[in-house]
């Protein structure tokens, strides 16, 4: 065997623990595994080969660096690009969800020094984990914190932690073969084992010093190392590493680990280190090659570590890669320029903080914008800086949920705007354009933004809806007509929330700037979709979508809302299965705002009856959400969390629920409804049907007042249920009047409501039969059973037993009517699809592993209880119930 170079070692001793690992990653439920052990002891390898042991998933890398933890989704950067992802984090994070959440089966995470994770990349792993099911291998050091996701992973059980050991005597003998080419003494390598606990880490640092000392020797096939008497603690060992570089190299390698991932094409000729340092030092094992990548990153942490504490030519060599960072020119290298910048003792200009205030923020790196912005507004002269220095930090400390101190930055910008006289311009909604210009005042444009930011800031974490309408009224009051009306979007959302209507102030003439047009575009997409008024919805995102293609990501939340207006014209139609599938799709594409996208699914698949994968799906957006809640949705999470629990039958959990939830909380019509229909089984289970009703009608009459149509419409479904649907069917009349009359679920609700009203049966097939089709199973079957009761002929009851058979699919969640079991089995609907489809019996006893005799015993059952006599009319009925498509005959 030929002897291996310098830095290259194998991975041996770990066969069977990567085995078991692989093993239990493959397992559903998934449990991720973390890895725990102290610095070199080979956590990193062991992860590796877990991966390798999983050929038929992709590993997608995630490396986490102290270096970097200020710089947003810095830790995915090499699947970023090696997957072909935008690196703008605004970009990334639903580009990542959407391509490895939507296809869990295919990639497999590993995270290498998870406790270094930046904020950003912690959300989106417990994101792929928590909610898509994607299996991950971590590793920690001993001791060391996991960020808090993660540390929520292990908390809810999803989530294993393994101790990683040491390796024993025979395995360093191996690595001593592949190494030298030659067996090592027993000796050698049970001293090595003992002096070093069996660290891969410690023992090489020992082998290749001893190596480079000449204390390594050859003979007759058998290795001789004389490590010394005295070998020094790991981290010594590393530090004699260090040491033993002359200062270039030394300052090369600190150089590389600021910058990494370095691509060694990006250096040019000013660059202090030639190419050719870099590969001297990947030829000594101290720097890698990124993964799927030209680049190279420092070998393992504790060298970037080691660097740090030696701190030589520290200032110098930052200065390097700062320029070198800024010479690339794309905002993610000139963010983490400044960030380099900030840390070390150097000025950074004002308008460089304010610029990267502004991007941490729409970033949605909270933290990191607060604090930049905090320093910015210290260094900032400019009137128009400081006022987005403290915009932003206020924003931000809003959004971490430190509302007081958010209060006081609103307050600090809210001076600025009344000191002098402000143009008549718009902002330019560009942070690089207005702190780039030293002259550049305050504009009304601004103190719209700044209204909208408090006024989202009042309305959706203080609940102080009316001070969000005064701040904006005063502004209406006095500013020019076009900036006024900038603000209407959204004074006629918060309006809504308190129950009152808004009308226009006028029309503005366009030249707002993008981030009120935005801002405006996100309000009316929410109160448009909700109203039944498509078009508008959609002329809405559409402005949005525009907006941010022009100028990119303005507000870190805005990209969320895009696609609600499609879901409610989908779901409005009666197309709940498209509008179920879209919804999906949003909550694996949204990144910040997946928690809105993920109570809204828990939504829909309550209606639809299937309640525990509802119940799974409210439990993660109540997660979500309280990482990131930008439109104050917990209230209604928790109200649906609430009516799922007392639909599960916890009555006591269901009214802690409800009780936790801050009335101020409740005044938003879509929570207002939910908390009615949770309240009003509560009612209904203690037997009062008439207060259950009334609260209902009380609460959808109110969201009525307010146009929002859809959800009251749906709420008042609950009166359907429980039996008291004739003041329901009258407020659905009205409903209907005002919508479109292709909204199928809308003219669905009020059929039912209307035969159960007037007694109509025959008229029920039909409507319970749309119904189904818009997602509402469970209201549909106890309509049908309140029907049933109804003096009916035999074909009506028949139909409606057909009806309540396509219903019955796949719900789980209990009925307030209907008590008894499905009309036909489970494997009687299979053969009976199957005969309509027009397979004979004998294929389809084979289908089922029976006899043919069996087949049409079943199949005698089924005509009897639909009412039919044969195949066409079984087929005549599936296609009136939906069971079967036309286009298959």
């Amino acid at each position: 065997m030929s002897s291996a170079p310098p830095g290259v070692w194998p991975v041996v001793g770990r066969d069977t623990d990567a085995d078991s690992l692989a093993a239990l990653l493959g397992q559903l439920p998934v449990r991720a595994q973390i890895l725990t052990g102290p610095p070199g002891i080979g956590k990193t390898a062991l992860a590796s080969l877990v991966a390798e042991r999983m050929p038929e998933r992709t590993a997608v890398s995630i490396i986490a660096l102290s270096e970097l933890a200020a710089v947003p989704l810095a830790a995915f950067s090499p699947t970023l690009t090696a997957l072909g992802l935008p690196l703008e984090p605004s970009g990334a994070v639903p580009a990542l969800i959407s391509r490895i959440g939507r296809s869990s089966g295919q990639f497999v995470l590993v995270v290498d020094d998870a406790p270094r994770l930046d904020d950003v990349s912690a959300a989106v792993v417990y994101q792929l984990v928590r909610g898509f099911g994607v299996p991950m291998i971590a590793t920690a050091r001993l001791g060391e914190t996991l960020p808090a996701p993660l540390a929520k992973l292990l908390l809810e059980g999803f989530a294993e932690e393994r101790r990683v050991t040491g390796l024993a005597v025979d395995d360093i003998q191996e690595l001593l073969l592949y190494r030298f080419g030659a067996n090592g003494r027993r000796a050698d390598a049970s001293r090595l084992a003992g002096r070093t606990q069996g660290n891969p880490l410690y023992v090489r640092m020992l082998v290749e010093t001893a190596d480079r000392e000449g204390a390594v020797r050859v003979t007759d096939g058998v290795v001789e190392i004389d490590d010394g008497p005295t070998p020094p603690g790991l981290l010594q060992t590393v530090d004699a590493v260090i040491a033993a570089l002359d200062a270039d190299d030394r300052a090369a390698l600190r150089f590389a680990s600021l910058t990494q991932p370095l691509d060694l094409d990006t250096l040019d000729a000013s660059s202090p280190w030639p190419r050719r340092v870099f590969e001297a030092l990947a030829a000594r094992g101290l720097l890698i090659n990124d993964a799927g990548t030209r680049a190279v990153r420092v070998a393992h942490p504790l060298l970037s570590e080691g660097l740090n504490a030696l701190g030589s030519d520290a200032a110098g060599t930052r200065s390097h890669a700062v320029a070198h960072l800024r010479s690339l020119r794309d905002p993610a290298s000139r963010f983490k320029a400044i960030v380099l910048q900030s840390e070390g003792a150097g000025a950074v200009d004002a308008a460089d903080l304010v610029w990267a205030a502004d991007h941490a923020f729409r970033s949605a790196r909270f933290e990191h914008a607060a604090a930049l912005a905090q320093r910015a507004a210290g260094a900032a002269f400019a009137p128009a800086q400081r006022f987005r220095a403290y915009l932003v930090l206020a924003c931000a400390k809003s959004s971490l949920g430190e509302l007081d101190v958010a209060d006081a930055a609103f307050e600090a910008a809210l001076a600025l705007t009344e000191t002098g006289s402000m143009r008549a311009g718009s902002s330019t909604g560009d942070a690089e354009q207005a702190a780039d210009t030293s002259a550049h005042e305050v504009t009304w444009g601004d103190r719209a933004l700044l209204v909208s930011r408090r006024g989202e800031h009042l309305a959706f974490r203080r609940f102080d809806v009316a001070a969000a309408i005064r701040a904006a009224e005063k502004l209406q009051a006095s500013a020019p007509p076009t900036v006024a009306a900038t603000l209407d979007p959204e004074l006629r959302l918060w309006r809504g929330l308190v129950g009152q209507m808004h009308e226009r102030t006028g029309e503005s003439d366009g030249d707002e700037s993008p981030e009120m047009r935005v801002r405006g575009a996100v309000a009316s997409i929410m109160t448009e979709s909700m109203n039944g008024r498509t078009a508008a919805a959609v002329e809405a995102a559409s402005l949005l979508s525009d907006v941010q293609a022009r100028f990119g990501v303005l507000d870190p939340f805005a990209a969320a809302m895009i696609g609600f207006e499609t879901y409610f014209d989908l779901l409005s139609r009666g197309e709940h299965e498209r509008a179920v599938e879209f919804a999906e799709q949003r909550r694996a594409t949204t990144g910040e705002g997946a928690g809105i996208w993920t109570s809204t699914v828990a939504e829909h698949r309550s209606y639809n009856g299937r309640l525990a994968e509802a119940r799974r799906l409210s439990a993660l957006a109540v997660d979500q959400l309280r990482w990131r809640d930008p439109f104050a949705i917990m209230p209604l999470a928790l109200a649906i969390r609430a009516d799922l629990t007392a639909k599960s039958g916890d009555l006591v959990g269901a009214r802690s629920l409800l009780d936790a939830i801050d009335p101020a909380q409740r005044s938003e019509p879509k929570a207002l409804l939910m908390a009615a229909e949770c309240e009003a089984w509560l009612a209904y289970a203690a037997g009062d049907s008439a207060r259950a009703a009334a609260l209902i009608e009380a609460a959808a009459e109110q969201a009525m007042g307010v146009g929002f149509q859809l959800v009251a419409a749906i709420s008042l479904g609950v009166c359907i249920r429980i039996g008291n649907a004739d003041r329901a069917a009258g407020m659905l009349e009205a409903i209907c009047e005002q919508v479109p009359a292709e909204m199928r679920l809308y003219t669905a609700l009020r059929d039912v409501a209307v035969a159960l009203r007037d007694r109509i049966p025959t008229s029920m097939p039909t409507a319970a039969s749309a119904l189904v089709a818009g997602g509402m199973a469970p209201t549909a079957l106890d309509a049908v059973e309140l029907a049933r009761r109804m003096r009916t002929d035999a074909e009506t009851r028949h139909r409606l037993e057909r009806v309540a058979m396509m219903a019955a699919d796949g719900v789980d969640a209990p009925l307030l009517q209907r008590r008894d079991a499905p009309l036909i089995s489970q494997r009687e609907r299979e053969v009976a699809i199957a005969a309509a489809s027009r397979a004979r019996s004998r294929e389809i006893a084979e289908r089922f592993g029976v006899s043919s005799r069996t087949i049409e015993n079943q199949l005698q059952s089924v005509y009897r209880k639909l009412g039919v006599s044969s195949r066409d009319e079984l087929r005549d009925a599936l296609h009136e119930t939906g069971l079967l498509d036309r286009t298959a005959d």
